[in-house]
């Protein structure tokens, strides 16, 4: 199989300079670098998340056109759409492999300073994508196992009403505790959902 290319939107690159330069003006040189392999840990997680989702589609016969990394997290743009039981396994390979680079962190905390951060990184991205927030990992599961029940049509409305909850969520979260990451999710949520229901009533 060919890997498919990784790309980093034009956001990913202005915030992490952002970040890794307020650290070098607030707290000195150690506190950029800091911030630097912390960046490094966050991408090489984030991609390597992706390509899971790749991998498994590939094993479905599905190809992989592209893998784009936002601030955010990643997209891996599919040529087809997974449905039923290739949708999720696609959906919970990414998670599996943050569970393997979070395994390997733990294992690693002895002799690498930083592994237990870079485990805590990991399961904190396993945790939070698997939310039932389409198109989130966790909201593609959910669809996945409500197709079994109710059809494509409605696990997918259901689907995106769960999502709708959790969008608006992250969005009062991030106006109490100020957390402007998670109001750009619950944009992007809001903006998904709103998309994938045009397509649902048009296809």
């Amino acid at each position: 199989m060919r890997l498919p290319p990784v790309r980093l939107h034009p956001s990913f690159l202005v915030l992490g300079s952002l970040f890794i330069g307020w650290e070098l003006v607030a707290a000195g040189w150690s506190a950029a670098l800091s911030a630097l392999i912390f960046g490094v840990a966050l991408f090489g997680s984030v991609a390597l998340h992706e390509l899971g989702h790749a991998l498994m589609a590939a094993r479905f016969g599905i190809r992989t056109r592209s893998i784009t990394l936002y601030p955010f997290g990643g997209i891996a743009a599919l040529e087809s759409e997974p449905r039923g039981k290739a949708e999720l396994w696609i959906a919970l390979a990414g998670p599996l492999v943050n569970v393997a680079l979070a395994v390997g962190g733990l294992a690693l905390m002895p002799w690498i300073p930083g592994a237990g951060v870079f485990a805590a990184l990991n399961v904190g991205m396993a945790v939070f994508n698997l939310l039932p927030a389409f198109p989130m990992d966790g909201g593609r599961v959910a669809r996945a196992w409500w197709t079994r029940q109710l059809g494509h049509v409605r696990a997918t409305e259901r689907a995106l009403k769960v999502s709708r909850w959790f969008a608006w969520g992250f969005v009062v979260l991030a106006l109490v505790s100020g957390a402007w990451n998670l109001a750009l999710v619950g944009v992007f949520l809001l903006f998904m959902i709103r998309a994938e229901g045009a397509r649902l009533r048009f296809s």
